[in-house]
C-alpha cells in the first residue's frame, strides 16, 4: 500500500493509492531477500511453482481489508471525528486507531449525544499537544471524554507534527502488535482432549 500525501496552505489531503493486483511473491526474489538457510531451503522445497500468495493480501479483496490508521494534524482531527459520527459503525470496524497532533476536534460537542463513540475515542486515540514537557509525557485534559493526551515535545505547533512522528508511530505498532495478540487469543485452539471428548460422545 503505497500513500501519496499533497499539501498547500490552504487545503490539506492525503490520497492512498492501493494496489490489489499485486497478490503473489516472486520466489526467486524472496530468496534474494532472506539470509537464513532454514529459510532458503523451505524455499527450494516449493521448487514445483515460481510463486506463492503474499501474506494478509492473497486476494484484492483480502489486500483492502487492512486495518487503518489515521494520523490527523489540527484540523484533520475535526474531519476524523466528523468522518465517525457520518460513518460510525464503518470507522469503528475499519480504523485500528489515531494519533491526533494538536487536534481541534471538540468530542463534547461532536459527539455528546453518542457514549459509542465517546468510548471509542477514549480507548482507540490518543493526542500529542505542543506543551515545553518532554515528548510523551503525560498532560492532564479537563475534558472527561478525551483521548489520553501526551507533549509532543516542543511548543511550536508547526514543529509538533516532525518532534511527535516517531513516537506516534511506536503507538501505531503497539496497538497493531495489541490487536494481532487478542486476535490469536481469541481463536480457537484445537488440542487432543478437545477432540477425543467429541468422539468419546
Amino acid at each position: 500500500m503505497y500513500c501519496c500525501c499533497k499539501w498547500n496552505l490552504a487545503f490539506r489531503a492525503a490520497v492512498i493509492v492501493l494496489n490489489p493486483n499485486d497478490s503473489l511473491i516472486d520466489l526467486k526474489t524472496e530468496r534474494e531477500k532472506l539470509s537464513f538457510s532454514t529459510r532458503e531451503e523451505s524455499l527450494t522445497s516449493m521448487h514445483s511453482c515460481q510463486w506463492i500468495p503474499r501474506r494478509c493480501s492473497s486476494s484484492p479483496e483480502e489486500h483492502t481489508m487492512y486495518n487503518v490508521a489515521f494520523i490527523a494534524h489540527g484540523y484533520g482531527g475535526l474531519v476524523f471525528t466528523d468522518l465517525l459520527m457520518q460513518r460510525k459503525w464503518e470507522v469503528m470496524n475499519k480504523v485500528l486507531s489515531v494519533a491526533f497532533i494538536d487536534s481541534m476536534h471538540n468530542i463534547q460537542h461532536q459527539a455528546r449525544n453518542d457514549p459509542q463513540i465517546q468510548w471509542w475515542i477514549q480507548k482507540h486515540c490518543r493526542e500529542w499537544v505542543s506543551n515545553n514537557k518532554p515528548l510523551g509525557k503525560a498532560m492532564g485534559s479537563l475534558v472527561k471524554v478525551n483521548c489520553p493526551t501526551v507533549s509532543a515535545g516542543t511548543e511550536k505547533y508547526s514543529l509538533a507534527p516532525s518532534y511527535c512522528l516517531r513516537s506516534i508511530f511506536k503507538y501505531l505498532n503497539r496497538t497493531l502488535k495489541a490487536k494481532a495478540t487478542t486476535a490469536i487469543t481469541r481463536s480457537p485452539i484445537r488440542t487432543r482432549s478437545t477432540k477425543s471428548k467429541k468422539v468419546g460422545k
